[in-house]
């Protein structure tokens, strides 16, 4: 192009980048040769190119190639005159800009040209400069509107791309004024929640809202509130729901504040109008529901499981001990219910477990909680309780019940139960002591072959001078180093290699032998010795840790299990650093794994603490998960990198009717929120396939290896380095 100074201009390609643009052309329609001649010599020395054509019909065929961005032309030709011509371009909306050069000196001529489009009009004899002016503002003047266009285009691709996808959206898109009426909502609104768009305009939003969470709606969207959370709101609410069975749906809303500039004026601020979004989050949320279900009932019979007993047992023993009231733990056995499985095989078995947990519970009163423990056991929570005698009028009424004969397959089954019992306080002051001893009372009275109830007496088991003694000794045993670290391998599922192992504490008693960490653990923690049993847990694991380095055989990371009351003392955190500083251990070998139940302590320092150390670079893994809390919110608040799914969870997928909604869900759970996912416990090839098909990262479980001293454990390792390189020479 060329601009009114004669100099070359450039334009941009449809990749932005600017490039010399090709010269205008120009058409002059003259009848007049000799003019026409000069007028192309003037235009060819200002660097325009230009064609000639003597007649309108000429130049209107030279026209129709599009080429030619301004035309010059003469009112006076020999068919057709020079505003016919111009009404001709107009009606054929040919795109180029007009000049009339012409030596007709009516006023009337002139008007009548310019009405008709033409950009200029120029009397013969033209001076040179003029003419030149004339095209150079004629040209530009074209350009201006070609650019006006195509940004107007562009600004409507625009609109109607912004509208195809906030239309096409997965969410709901909406905006509020300040007293919380909706200005616009988009077309998700009717996939989802099947309301027309355009009928809830100017609706306060909370209309759209359940009424179980109307009042806090109106709430957070009332003007106050908004005002206060200007920049950013969060909430969760069921919206009203015309397609779903429910009647509603969960979601998920942010607000922010924004400003509309097309609404903007001196009175407006940028506050006025608050932008949302509403995302749909009701599977998350039947995969939680299911979860935290799954969690805490028997997935065959949909009793609470033992998890959920002992809850209900703890809440029970506090009213217990406040008002001075007795109740009872009883742990109920099918007789001889063996005979049924090898009869009728386990899925009709399982089917008339679940008959029996019906008929048990019509017999319970309001408070009592029955719970399936395992197999054909269950456990039976009788609160406010006031003599023996009313213990065994339910082991009674429950046995006139189970009395009634069962059908399976058309023939007759006949079941009672016998029950261990153990009251409180007389056996007990804690959940699981008396949970042990009803189980203990229901075995003494099958070992001697009685039938029916069975109350504990203290010779039966353990008995509390017993747990004295043993907890004398294990406030020795630290001093005695009677303690070892074995050490459990963690495999990734994918390539078989090694990704940690977990440290776990064992007790050399001196007369008992070999004890588990559950046989002495929960003695510590009572005689409040369990931070020191951390600590030297911590040490000794560092000092194997440095130790493999050294000898370049270190797995990736060693799992150091901590106790929620461990990690509540005030110095924990600079201990455990030290710890490893101490040992020239890297925070990042080191992974720490808590169970659930730390979280409904003191979520404030918990987190804290956490934050601190995974700042260090230590990992932080959830142990037994799904068995204890049955909140899901700590995964997001907490820095927490691993979930451990719980043995129990694993060992029932070898179960003949395959409930394996639980693990399938935790595995959702765990992919959702980018987390590592372990599972413990895996002995058999069907679990190891199973988790593999459904993308667990990683196992431990005797399939691997059992738990290994130190030693043993270098050895393995030697061992599975040895056949990988076998395998790829």
């Amino acid at each position: 192009m060329i601009d009114w100074l004669g100099k070359k201009k450039t334009t941009d390609n449809e990749e932005g980048e600017s490039r010399p643009a090709a010269p205008e052309r120009l058409l002059l329609v003259e009848d007049d040769v000799s003019f026409a001649n000069s007028l192309r010599q003037l235009l060819a020395g200002a660097g325009y190119v230009s064609d000639l054509a003597h007649t309108g019909a000429a130049g209107l065929e030279v026209l129709a190639d599009g080429r030619h961005g301004l035309l010059i032309v003469d009112l006076s030709l020999p068919d057709m005159s020079g505003h016919d011509l111009i009404r001709a371009v107009r009606e054929r909306e040919l795109d180029v800009a007009v000049i009339v050069v012409s030596g007709d000196r009516e006023i009337d001529a002139a008007i009548l040209a310019l009405r008709l489009g033409a950009l200029d009009f120029v009397r013969k004899p033209a001076e040179p400069a003029i003419l030149l002016h004339a095209v150079a503002r004629a040209l530009a003047q074209r350009r201006l509107e070609r650019e006006h266009d195509r940004f107007q285009t562009r600004i409507a691709h625009s609109e109607r791309l912004h509208r195809f996808l906030v239309d096409r959206s997965p969410d709901i898109i909406f905006i509020l004024n300040r007293s919380g009426r909706i200005s616009y909502i988009n077309e998700r609104l009717r996939d989802l929640l099947g309301f027309d768009e355009k009928a809830v305009l100017t609706r306060h939003f909370s209309q759209l809202v359940h009424e179980h969470d109307r009042e806090r709606a109106r709430y957070a969207f009332s003007a106050r509130k908004l005002t206060e959370t200007a920049r950013h709101n969060s909430i969760e609410l069921r919206l009203l729901s015309q397609t779903d069975a429910t009647g509603f749906r969960h979601f998920e809303i942010d607000l922010a504040a924004v400003g509309l500039p097309e609404e903007e004026s001196a009175t407006t601020s940028r506050d006025d109008y608050f932008y949302g979004v509403a995302r749909d989050i009701s599977a998350r949320r039947e995969v939680e529901e299911l979860a935290a279900f799954q969690a805490n009932h028997d997935a065959m019979t949909g009793l609470p499981n033992r998890n959920l007993f002992r809850d209900h047992l703890g809440l029970a023993l506090i009213q217990a001990r406040r008002n001075g009231e007795r109740l009872a733990v009883l742990f109920l056995n099918l007789d001889r219910f063996k005979n049924v499985n090898d009869l009728f095989g386990h899925a009709r078995a399982d089917e008339l477990l679940r008959q029996v947990g019906e008929r048990i519970q019509r017999c319970l009163r309001g408070g009592d909680t029955l719970a399936r423990f395992v197999g054909d056991e269950f456990l039976l929570l009788n609160t406010a309780i006031q003599s023996e005698q009313e213990v065994l009028a339910i082991v009674q009424r429950i046995n006139r019940e189970l009395a009634v004969p069962f059908k399976v397959t058309g023939r007759n089954v006949h079941l009672s139960v016998s029950a261990g019992i153990a009251l409180f306080p007389e056996h007990g002051d804690d959940a699981d002591a008396l949970i042990r001893h009803a189980n203990i009372a229901l075995y003494h009275g099958r070992l001697s072959g009685s039938h029916g109830h069975t109350f504990f007496m203290p010779e039966m088991g353990a008995t509390k001078d017993q747990r004295l003694h043993l907890q004398s000794d294990l406030q020795h045993a630290l001093e005695r180093d009677e303690f070892e670290l074995y050490y459990q391998p963690q495999v990734g599922l994918a390539d078989g290699r090694i990704k940690g192992v977990e440290a776990l504490i064992r007790w050399n008693h001196p007369s008992r032998g070999l004890l588990p960490p559950g046989e002495f653990l929960p003695i510590a923690e009572e005689a409040d010795l369990i931070g020191d049993l951390g600590e030297w847990v911590t040490r000794q694991a560092c000092a194997t840790l440095k130790r493999w380095n050294s000898l370049g055989i270190a797995p990736p990371r060693v799992a150091i299990n901590i106790s929620p009351q461990h990690l509540d003392e005030p110095d924990f955190v600079d201990r455990f650093i030290a710890l490893l500083t101490e040992h020239q251990v890297s925070p990042r070998q080191i992974e720490i794994e808590l169970t659930e139940n730390l979280f409904i302590r003191d979520p404030n320092a918990v987190a804290q603490k956490l934050e601190t150390l995974a700042a260090h670079g230590i990992a932080i893994a959830i142990d037994d998960f799904g068995t204890q809390y049955s909140s899901l919110s700590y995964l997001q608040r907490f820095p927490i990198h691993t979930l451990k799914i719980d043995k129990s969870f694993v060992w029932e997928i070898d179960r003949e009717y395959r409930q394996h909604a639980i693990v399938k869900a935790i595995i959702s759970i765990a992919h959702g929120l980018g987390l590592n996912l372990i599972a413990e416990g895996v002995e058999t090839d069907e679990q190891l396939r199973f988790l593999a098909n459904h993308g667990c990262d990683e196992i431990q479980g005797y399939i691997v290896s059992k738990p290994l001293p130190a030693s043993a454990l270098e050895a393995w390792m030697n061992g599975e380095r040895e056949k990988r390189g076998a395998a790829l020479a």
